[in-house]
């Protein structure tokens, strides 16, 4: 079958079927299907787990500066800090003399189960290439569907996460170690205002 040929059956332009032979990565999914469809081959697709995501949306990198903010001199803060050996990343890092702080933010919880597993490979990993206890510190926006989403599970949480709101911002400001993971509820910041 010509070039001509394949791609007038696949209904793409003779240039796209060039590029799909060529391997290039910007062809839609629906002409790498239609190019498959046009030469009889079902085009089959599997799916590996990739890195994390990083600071999604800039409502979780307003939370990440409120807590910059209210740092005291003794931390050194980091964004985006590697935790795993396939691009994941905690989300912020407050490095002190004694302990390390591993933030992770998070404006909706979806899956606690999944999400919490999340959080404790990261500080695992972090937590291993460090000589200073690593203490996990969860961020949650502080929202009736988050509370909702923790209620049946806050026996479980409360010893996972022992170290409250107050606990947890105080060792911020202060420097002084948090001494344990902890669960911080905080109330986004307000939008700026419109122009």
């Amino acid at each position: 079958m010509t070039r001509e040929s394949a791609s007038a059956r696949a209904g793409i332009a003779r240039s796209t079927w060039e590029r799909i032979e060529g391997g290039a990565t910007n062809v839609t999914f629906a002409n790498l299907v239609a190019a498959a469809d046009a030469v009889g081959l079902d085009l089959v697709c599997q799916m590996y787990p990739g890195h994390e995501p990083g600071l999604r949306d800039s409502g979780q990198l307003a939370m990440a500066a409120m807590l910059s903010d209210m740092a005291g001199p003794g931390w050194r803060i980091t964004l985006e800090e590697p935790a795993g050996d396939h691009g994941e990343a905690i989300d912020q890092v407050f490095w002190g003399a004694s302990e390390i702080l591993a933030v992770e933010i998070e404006r909706f919880l979806l899956d606690w189960q999944a999400q919490s597993r999340r959080w404790a490979l990261k500080r695992d990993w972090l937590a291993a290439r460090h000589a200073r206890p690593v203490r996990l510190v969860v961020v949650v926006t502080d929202t009736r569907r988050n509370r909702a989403a923790v209620g049946p599970f806050l026996p479980v949480i409360e010893r996972a996460l022992p170290a409250g709101s107050r606990a947890v911002l105080q060792a911020i400001r202060t420097g002084e170690p948090l001494g344990t993971n902890g669960l911080c509820w905080m109330r986004p910041p307000p939008p700026p205002p419109r122009r």
